[in-house]
């Protein structure tokens, strides 16, 4: 009797030891390829940008070890490769050719399946964009249309995706994940709302934080709302300074592109932009661009080897976009001859759609 209860103890022990959340982590992380050996890998805190940690890449491995009271957001750098994954006492597995692929821990596993959905639903969303794009058998006012329809589907169920993942997760590092990751793509005052629903894990994380208030000088500069001045010291060509109101505001529509050189779809938005500049420029129509998030010297270098049709404010840095509550460029707005806010984030087909409206 006595044997058989210590059986059953030291069942019981093994079993707790199984279920027992563990209370250190592991990352174990492979690379593309051996061009990668012995070179340094970083554990970067997310919300910082600090490094935390390093290590070495070994026959195409490293790995990375120790513990945390609370998950958290962190990043692995490898040169210009990257990983995003949430840090959580268990092990971890990484693939640094691919940057959500983090897996193996609860929160990781529940954040690969969201990244995976989302993926889907961008990959549907551009198939289907491409498709109404060329689709020779429709005129130009129903592509417009349907542009308009499959970007709003899709807003949706990018919402209801981000939801319901939340929701579940509205005070961990998952939630936190989540939220600032999608923000871009939710109405501003959905996204106000949800974050009144977190908990203090997430309301807490500075990144997000600073995106509430990006969010919210985004309402301030919404349709229908006036521009709001800047002025840049050393913003013309020349040296010399320049405000924003020394364009906007003057009695003409005012299509101001916030771009930088570095931005791949900046670039690519300037065909569309050169075809409306050439069919409306004139007393009742101007185009802006607002150089952002770079240097004086690598604007001015683009324009001196590709030249520019419009006038440019450079070296804005931060603040435009900050003002104006932009997430990412090439952000596209419309100003009214007062002023006011005619439209947002527009690019290709629905911009010149918009133009020609504006023009009529």
């Amino acid at each position: 009797m006595k044997k058989l209860n210590v059986i059953t103890f030291l069942a019981v022990l093994a079993f707790a030891a199984c279920t027992t959340t563990p209370k250190s982590y592991v990352i174990e992380g492979v690379v593309p390829d051996s061009s990668y050996n012995n070179q340094m890998v970083y554990l970067f805190d997310y919300e910082t940008n600090k490094r935390v940690d390093s290590t070495l890449v070994v026959d195409g491995k490293f790995a990375f070890t120790g513990s945390v009271d609370t998950a958290v957001i962190r990043r692995l750098v490898l040169g210009r490769l990257y990983a995003n994954l949430i840090l959580e006492n268990g092990n971890i597995s990484v693939d640094m050719a691919t940057p959500e692929s983090a897996k193996g821990t609860p929160l990781n596993d529940e954040r690969s399946k969201y990244q995976i959905e989302f993926a889907t639903l961008i990959k549907e969303s551009n198939e289907k964009y491409i498709l109404i794009k060329e689709n020779q058998d429709i005129d130009e006012e129903t592509r417009i249309k349907q542009i308009e329809e499959n970007r709003n589907l899709y807003g949706l169920k990018i919402d209801s995706l981000c939801t319901v993942f939340f929701l579940a997760n509205k005070n961990n590092a998952l939630g936190t994940f989540v939220l600032f990751g999608t923000w871009f793509y939710l109405e501003a005052d959905r996204l106000d709302l949800l974050y009144t629903q977190a908990g203090d894990v997430v309301r807490n994380f500075k990144v997000l934080q600073n995106i509430i208030e990006t969010n919210t000088r985004k309402r301030q500069t919404a349709v229908g709302m006036p521009f709001v001045d800047f002025t840049i010291e050393n913003g013309n060509k020349d040296g010399s300074k320049v405000s924003f109101s020394d364009y906007v505001g003057k009695g003409k529509y005012v299509l101001v592109d916030f771009w930088a050189s570095w931005c791949g779809p900046c670039i690519a938005e300037i065909p569309t932009l050169v075809e409306v500049y050439n069919k409306y420029k004139g007393d009742k129509f101007e185009i802006l661009g607002v150089a952002v998030l770079e240097g004086r010297e690598a604007t001015m270098k683009y324009i001196e080897n590709n030249g520019s049709l419009w006038p440019q404010i450079i070296d804005a840095g931060n603040i435009p976009t900050e003002l104006y509550g932009i997430g990412g460029i090439p952000h596209i707005i419309l100003f009214a001859p007062d002023g006011k806010i005619v439209a947002r984030d527009l690019r290709g087909d629905i911009l010149k759609a918009k133009i020609a409206e504006v023009m009529q």
